[in-house]
């Protein structure tokens, strides 16, 4: 309920961080749809997953930046929405050292964000840009 009113009432948040919250997709989805001045977006530890991702597509071009870690991604979706959406970075972390692999099913964290350069190159070997 909490998303529904921050979705509601929300116009001029910039910023919002949310922690151990949300029972649904739906959840994020009234934030997303309800916040038009949203530029950064950090969830941690939540039930949140791909429709999520697939939901916000037209509201991350005007986003500074999202950060999803301990959600429920997929590295498949993630890779949906880095080819649909070329000029934004999207990079996914895993917690194992190594390199991300086309076989892990889960990312443990997204990271997609505007940059007015090409993505970085100095990323860690556990960080794969899509």
């Amino acid at each position: 309920k909490a998303f529904a009113y921050i979705g509601k009432y929300g116009k001029l948040v910039r910023t919002l961080s949310v922690a151990f919250a949300g029972d649904t997709d739906m959840a994020l989805k009234y934030v997303l749809e309800g916040c038009p001045k949203l530029q950064k977006l950090e969830v941690r530890d939540s039930p949140f997953g791909d429709s999520v991702l697939r939901a916000g597509l037209h509201h991350f071009y005007n986003m500074r930046f999202l950060w999803m870690s301990a959600c429920r991604l997929t590295l498949p979706a993630c890779r949906e929405i880095a080819r649909a959406m070329p000029h934004l970075v999207v990079e996914v972390f895993t917690s194992h050292t190594g390199p991300v692999e086309d076989n892990d099913e889960f990312v443990d964290t997204l990271y997609m964000y505007r940059s007015l350069e090409r993505p970085r190159n100095d990323a860690p070997e556990y960080v794969r840009i899509l």
